[in-house]
């Protein structure tokens, strides 16, 4: 899969960027160990003074010398792969993403990054879509999966993978984003805010999960796709241009349980099939 998203990269100095990751990491595991302080210099140089909140939070739960020794290896041995600084910025942000404790709550952070690019995500509404497609069950009732949901956008916004606005909104950084969509790019489209007029040509939607074209200029969607593992489908705020939906479109994709058509009010009637 592809996503067009253009990350501009800026590193604070040295000095700066050790304080920030020092404050970050905190001072009882700094002292828990007469080496971590030295380690704490290295690990800051190795990541380029970006994005030191959200690696300087997973470091900050490792207590042992050991441990970060272990954390510096694996940047040094996959190091040799990246050529360029934003692709090694990447990697350090996958081993804040690596760290994350619970599969489910490392999906519900890529899913995040099917909104634009500094895209305001209502927490409601966000935690709705997490349940609609399973990844936090409800078998337990619905307030308790909303609770869990809560819990979760919590524990992300405390690692500085997501940022919160307010009280009921949240967004990533775009670094952390490109990260999400660099994961997730065998089976995610997204092309949120691009200013499509049509929808993107690919060879393998079979291989699709979850599609973002939503914040577009699409007016007419026709024909079929063949996205038989798709399960999310973002085609909210073509607002101005949207008026037609083939009812054909949806015929192959039997596993759609979140399509969102919302704000698209030039759309006056729903496709056959859809209600």
């Amino acid at each position: 899969m592809r996503a067009d998203v253009e990350m501009e990269v800026q590193c604070l100095t040295p000095d700066d960027a050790l304080d920030l990751f020092r404050k970050k990491v905190g001072e009882i595991t700094l002292r828990s160990h007469p080496s971590i302080s030295e380690l704490a210099i290295v690990r800051a140089k190795k990541c380029h003074g970006l994005p030191l909140n959200v690696i300087g939070e997973a470091m900050s739960y490792k207590r042992t010398i050991q441990e970060w020794h272990h954390a510096i290896d694996i940047l040094t041995s996959n190091a040799v792969q990246f050529s360029e600084m934003e692709d090694e910025i990447l990697l350090i942000l996958k081993y804040s993403y690596d760290n994350i404790k619970g599969q489910h709550v490392k999906s519900c952070l890529l899913y995040c990054a099917l909104f634009p690019e500094d895209g305001r995500i209502s927490k409601r509404e966000l935690i709705e879509y997490w349940i609609c497609e399973g990844i936090i069950e409800d078998n337990e009732g619905m307030e308790r999966a909303e609770n869990k949901g809560y819990e979760i956008i919590g524990s992300l916004v405390r690692s500085s993978l997501l940022m919160e606005e307010e009280t009921n909104k949240v967004y990533m950084h775009d670094v952390v984003r490109e990260m999400a969509l660099w994961i997730a790019s065998d089976q995610f489209i997204v092309f949120a805010g691009a200013g499509l007029h049509g929808i993107p040509k690919f060879m393998n939607w079979n291989a699709v999960r979850r599609m973002s074209l939503m914040s577009n200029e699409i007016d007419r969607i026709s024909g079929s796709l063949e996205c038989l593992e798709l399960t999310t489908l973002f085609l909210q705020r073509n607002q101005r241009t949207l008026v037609n939906i083939s009812g054909e479109f949806f015929r192959s994709m039997p596993k759609l349980v979140v399509l969102d058509l919302s704000e698209n009010s030039q759309l006056s009637e729903l496709p056959d099939g859809i209600s």
